[in-house]
């Protein structure tokens, strides 16, 4: 057996060089050496003064009986020890911004660090055989939920074969579940069975590995408090209790109860969870709080509790503008995702309203609001046979002025570009960066008569045939800059090239469905298709592997299908799912970073996404007074969003302002 925490860091930033990560060497990955800073307060509380009180009147166990096993504790390593106390506020947009709360609570089996090395969490260690066939992961012994019962092997085996499996929650089994022969390029899922209450086993019929790294993304949904869901779901209680359990709990159906408590657990108040904090009310609330989790399994170096604030307040907004107002204006304690067009005034009210800016670069391929993707596999077969040729994205791609859209979009912070990846990032190349970023409406023209296009009397292009063209484009990213990029796109650059177009925004919850259900045409995303840093760790922004990237459309449903359902692929689709099939069944580093490079080069030739510009860094204000956050990161997905700051960790050196 390989070394219990030995993780192959090579392996895991393949070509990756962006500041803050580092592609050198291996870690161990142990438990993190307790900090030697001072403690802020003299305190020798081990507990916050709330939870000390109701141990001292009964209503809860001794914090002996609520943290794990002493050998499992967690230990945080941090900056500086904190005191107990005070909230920590935010602004978000109710149930359509779910991924908020979602991703600053965060708690997987595994976790990216800072500089990208994989190192166990909820998990306390693993051990994988020679050909990354067979995966040991090991559970912290006495490791309890937020109600106070035992979290144990049998909640992932109740996850992985009564609601993964099942489709519980509306998903299919994760690409991460399967493996591929490196003959046939078949793929067979994995098995998950029990060792012992603190121990299972994933077993593979060929090797994975990436494995484990992807359960650092995904490694949220491989547990479940199964004492929980024997009381809700039909299997268990049937299909009438179980529909007369969804309308008690708000939701109309099973199926969606299912959904929401499955998927979307961690707003679900009274679901127990592994967070530093549970949530108290509905996602719905104006004030949505979290309130700490008596049970978490954290410590600092002195064996004190985390976290160290008492609460989470989610101050919900209705326009994404409110956040970088409510900034201004001291509202908040952590903003993230500033308008840089209020730069200026950010900067101005930073000593009055006691914040400092911060600025994390990001892995995006292009500005959040001037991104536009095209199905590939829209329902129209005109608009599809349009949408799949290159001259038409070549053309819906030149036909803008990008040195105007970067003033008045990005109020000159970002430069004209294509889709592609950022310098420093794995396949930067300056010529895809430019490529059909010249501003040439005669030839966009050019290139849609040369598709048969006609134009007709009312200036606009239509088919071959005389029936209307209009190009429909969505977002659910309702941004000052992104209806000011929309309203250049379809008002002034397509319009000038005779292309119809409509722009609308739609709650992410409507997006999501329409995705699902290939009703989305156009999209203008604030998720570049392509954020991930390795396209080994997260394909599926990427390559089509399953329905969730708008550009690929079904093609991800005909490849999780095994070809059962979507539209099947040809050219240069094709060969993406097939070089992503060679990379799974690779694993050798040399070959992985070659199939990597002729993946991206697919990219390059095609434009599957259209980018306008650049991508600007993360713009964040932090409370002058709020101790332990990380200032230096980078933002991605694969390291969950703000959650890699830790924001347990967390404290007010004082007074709040």
């Amino acid at each position: 057996m390989k070394n219990m925490y030995k993780v192959a860091c090579a392996v895991l930033c393949i070509g990756f060089t962006l500041t803050g990560l580092f592609a050198a060497g291996s870690k161990e990955a142990e438990p993190a050496t307790p900090s030697t800073a001072a403690p802020v307060a003299k305190s020798i509380a081990k507990e916050a003064p709330a939870l000390a009180a109701q141990v001292a009147n009964g209503t809860l166990p001794s914090l002996e009986n609520r943290l794990p096993a002493a050998k499992d504790v967690m230990v945080a390593d941090m900056e500086s020890l904190g005191a107990y106390g005070e909230a920590i506020t935010f602004t978000f947009r109710g149930k359509d911004d779910q991924w908020t709360t979602g991703k600053i609570t965060e708690e997987g089996l595994f976790r990216f660090t800072s500089e990208g090395l994989l190192e166990p969490n909820v998990a306390k260690g693993f051990s994988v055989n020679e050909d990354s066939t067979e995966f040991v992961i090991y559970l912290r012994e006495g490791m309890k939920w937020s109600d106070g019962m035992p979290f144990t092997s049998e909640d992932v085996y109740f996850f992985y074969h009564h609601m993964l499996k099942k489709k519980t929650f509306g998903k299919a089994l994760w690409d991460c579940f399967y493996s591929t022969n490196p003959v046939t390029k078949t793929r067979t899922e994995a098995t998950l069975e029990k060792i012992d209450d603190y121990s299972f086993k994933v077993t593979f019929a060929d090797p994975s590995p990436f494995f484990l790294e992807n359960l650092a993304i995904n490694g949220k949904w491989l547990f479940a408090p199964k004492h929980y869901y024997v009381t809700i779901l039909p299997e268990f209680i049937g299909e009438e209790a179980a529909a007369l359990k969804a309308k008690e709990m708000g939701y109309k159906d099973a199926t969606a109860m299912g959904k929401e408590t499955g998927y979307y657990y961690w707003n679900v108040v009274g679901r127990p969870t592994l967070r530093p904090w549970v949530a108290s009310n509905s996602v719905d609330s104006d004030l949505h709080v979290w309130k700490r989790n008596p049970y978490f399994w954290k410590t600092d170096s002195e064996g004190r509790q985390l976290p160290y604030v008492d609460e989470l307040r989610f101050v919900r907004i209705s326009d994404p503008s409110q956040t970088t107002l409510k900034a201004m204006a001291g509202e908040t304690d952590i903003a993230f995702g500033l308008d840089w067009g209020n730069i200026v005034a950010l900067k101005q009210n930073e000593a009055r309203s006691n914040y400092k800016l911060l600025t994390w670069p990001t892995t995006k391929w292009a500005h959040t609001a001037a991104a536009l993707q095209l199905n590939q596999t829209v329902e129209d077969p005109k608009v599809r046979a349009l949408f799949q040729s290159k001259d038409f994205r070549q053309a819906l791609s030149i036909a803008a002025d990008r040195e105007e859209m970067a003033v008045l979009v990005a109020d000159g912070f970002s430069v004209p570009a294509q889709s592609s990846p950022a310098k420093g990032a794995m396949g930067y190349d300056p010529e895809w960066t430019a490529k059909w970023t010249e501003y040439e409406p005669a030839k966009a023209k050019q290139l849609l008569e040369g598709l048969g296009m006609v134009m007709g009397s009312d200036g606009y292009y239509n088919f071959a045939d005389g029936s209307d063209f209009i190009l429909e484009i969505l977002t659910h990213n309702d941004t000052s800059a992104t209806a000011r990029a929309a309203e250049l796109l379809t008002e002034k650059y397509y319009k000038n090239i005779g292309i119809k177009a409509t722009f609308g925004v739609r709650d992410r919850s409507l997006i999501d469905d329409m995705l699902i259900s290939n009703k989305i045409q156009a999209i203008i995303s604030p998720v570049s298709p392509a954020e991930t840093f390795n396209i080994a760790l997260r394909p599926d922004t990427l390559v089509p592997v399953r329905n969730y990237s708008a550009w690929y459309g079904t093609y991800g449903d005909w490849y999780a299908s095994d070809g059962k359902k979507g539209l099947e692929p040809t050219g240069d689709i094709l060969k993406l799912i097939n070089l992503y099939r060679d990379m799974l069944s690779s694993t050798d580093k040399q070959a992985i970073d070659k199939i990597a490079l002729q993946m991206l080069e697919l990219h390059k030739e095609n434009i599957w996404e259209i980018g306008y510009l650049s991508d600007v860094p993360l713009l964040l204000s932090v409370n002058n007074n709020l101790a332990n956050f990380s200032e230096n990161e980078v933002y991605c997905d694969e390291f969950r969003g703000l959650g890699v700051a830790h924001i347990y960790e967390c404290y007010f050196k004082s007074d709040k302002k």
